[in-house]
């Protein structure tokens, strides 16, 4: 319908139009689940089970990699969270947990998601969506940057336990050219190594 294809972006006509043409049967089964922690907390220990398990690991690449030719292209990676990680179906955070894996310390420097990278990419799925959603509250100026006392509000509204020289310490790791911001990327491949360090590490089979 071509109506509806040139609305995807904005959504806002996309239901009228498929109710226009499927009637209410159309439309009656999709609704907006608002994102809770409860829902990440519980993905979360999905997530590191998998990772932790070759058989789930193995099971995932082969769900992820549909065309079978041994890499993951970006458009995989969104299928994959239609499919089976809707509530990591978030495109920006989608995007940039792409290109932290792709330009990760194990990456060859191409366009695509090599096999030995899927730990990393399927904890960068869910940390970068986990912390995209937390810092939409806190990133007051929404400049994708973070101060300080940004940093210490997220870090809190995670769990993470710190004294305030643990979280000054940290916060400088991060800030390598001392400017006092640091770039919500950085804190997201920051926080993923610290929350899952078996993120780091290969898949080898």
């Amino acid at each position: 319908n071509k109506s509806f294809d040139s609305d995807i972006i904005s959504g806002e006509q996309c239901g009228k139009v498929m109710r226009k043409n499927h009637g209410n049967q159309g439309t009656h089964t999709h609704y907006i689940t608002k994102k809770c922690m409860t829902d990440f907390d519980a993905l979360e220990t999905k997530i590191k089970a998998i990772i932790a398990d070759l058989p789930q690991l193995r099971a995932l690449w082969h769900s992820v990699d549909y065309d079978g030719n041994n890499i993951v292209s970006l458009a995989e990676i969104d299928k994959l969270a239609v499919d089976k990680y809707p509530l990591l179906n978030h495109k920006p955070a989608l995007m940039r947990a792409y290109k932290a894996t792709i330009k990760g310390s194990g990456s060859n420097g191409d366009d695509w998601v090599q096999k030995h990278e899927l730990k990393s990419l399927i904890g960068n799925m869910f940390y970068f969506n986990k912390l995209f959603w937390l810092f939409e509250n806190v990133d007051g100026d929404s400049d994708r940057r973070m101060t300080f006392p940004e940093f210490k509000k997220l870090m809190t509204m995670t769990g993470a336990k710190m004294s305030d020289v643990e979280a000054q310490n940290d916060f400088r790791k991060i800030d390598k050219n001392g400017g006092g911001i640091v770039l919500f990327d950085e804190f997201c491949a920051y926080f993923t190594a610290k929350a899952c360090p078996e993120c780091l590490q290969a898949f080898v089979e």
